[in-house]
């Protein structure tokens, strides 16, 4: 990266926005700056976008439903595993000494908040857990400049508004910090500057002006009516299901029908089951045989094949993204075009620039106007980005309420 960019970067205790119309360019530059010789061995990125992939970020394969034990957030943050010491290899300088490094760790466990899920399996995290411990990763070996790649993609409002201070609170410690982000209100109060980049890539430093396609768009947010049963054919039936999974109960006694027809928006805080209540329903989750569901009427086992099942299913996630190397707005075209009865769409926006976001939400709204039996159940922490048509809401924070 040309020199010149030096003077687009942030001064040490400085949070500089990066911002443009096109979430790929913004990646890019921020994925080239990295690389630069003048950062390479100084600055930490940590990227979330679409081409980035999840797997990449965080280097865990898809077993996370299949393995209760394995490598924990301990093991993962250890000063062996952040810097690569070999215990069995002997002359290698350390880069610093052991003692200040769990010093440095235990101020930054204390700021992100992860000690809760400390001896908790890697694999047993959500989507918003890993993320919390990757930054607490990328900062454990100090870096001078940290680049953030949509930090806030899948977080819940509570996590999101978490980041910001846990960011202000570092910089105030003399971190300089770029973050590229999708959302106006993702940014931290404090940011005053931002390299601004057009289309093709060229920077250009600018006073922080959030565009409109970078703010709320409040005509995309559903209608606040809680939507009546439609009278159709069960589609998903759990019955009394209880659930235990990385040493904490999930689910107890939960009971949930969907019906032909309906469109569900499914909430809750990062870690409180809505992940793995997808993977119930698709059989991707070994429960999925030993608890008491039907899917279509069907239960599981009993001659029923899974394949069956799956191929009335149009599902995106994550980690489809990641496994599959494709897009959100890829997998949504995939998802509909096999005219499914029901429509599984755990976080469809995510890493999609605010302009591609509301264009996907509408076409998923089109598609449920036009298939009025299609079955619909969307995961997304931001109301401003849930399609209308979705009037019925299940919130996982107040199951017992």
């Amino acid at each position: 990266m040309h020199t010149g960019t030096l003077d687009l970067l942030p001064p040490a205790g400085e949070i500089r926005a990066v911002t443009g119309p096109d979430a790929d360019v913004r990646s890019d530059w921020c994925r080239r700056l990295a690389q630069s010789d003048e950062w390479a061995d100084s600055a930490a990125l940590l990227s979330f976008a679409a081409h980035a992939g999840f797997a990449q970020a965080t280097g865990w394969p898809q077993a996370r439903y299949y393995e209760e034990g394995g490598e924990t957030v301990a093991d993962f943050l250890s000063y062996e595993e952040v810097y690569g010491i070999n215990p069995y290899e002997v002359g290698a300088k350390p880069p610093e000494t052991k003692r200040a490094f769990k010093e440095r760790l235990a101020r930054l466990v204390r700021l992100t908040d992860v000690r809760k899920f400390w001896e908790r399996p890697l694999i047993s995290l959500s989507n918003g857990e890993t993320r919390r411990v990757l930054l607490t990763r990328a900062l454990a070996k100090n870096p001078k400049l940290l680049i953030l790649d949509d930090p806030a993609a899948g977080l819940d409002p509570a996590q999101r508004a978490k980041l910001k201070d846990v960011l202000q609170a570092l910089a105030k410690r003399g971190l300089a910090i770029l973050m590229a982000c999708r959302h106006a209100d993702e940014w931290p109060e404090c940011v005053t500057r931002a390299v601004r980049l057009d289309k093709k890539g060229r920077a250009s430093l600018v006073p922080f002006t959030p565009t409109p396609d970078e703010a709320p768009d409040a005509s995309q947010a559903p209608a606040r009516r809680a939507g009546r049963p439609s009278g159709g054919p069960p589609v998903i039936e759990i019955r009394d299901l209880s659930l235990d999974y990385g040493g904490r109960r999930l689910f107890s006694h939960f009971n949930w029908t969907v019906r032909q027809g309906e469109h569900w928006v499914l909430r809750g805080e990062n870690g409180s089951g809505k992940t793995t209540l997808f993977a119930l329903i698709t059989g991707d989750s070994p429960w999925a045989y030993a608890v008491d569901i039907k899917i279509f009427g069907l239960p599981r086992g009993n001659g029923v094949a899974l394949s069956d099942i799956r191929s009335r299913i149009g599902a995106v996630s994550p980690e489809m993204q990641a496994y599959l190397g494709h897009s959100a707005r890829e997998l949504v075209d995939a998802a509909l075009a096999k005219d499914p009865e029901l429509l599984l769409l755990d976080e469809p926006f995510m890493n999609l620039d605010a302009r591609t976001a509301r264009t996907v939400g509408r076409q998923i709204a089109a598609y449920l106007r036009k298939h009025p039996k299609t079955t619909a159940v969307l995961i997304c922490h931001r109301r401003d980005e849930v399609p209308p048509l979705f009037d019925h809401e299940l919130d996982l924070n107040h199951l017992g309420d």
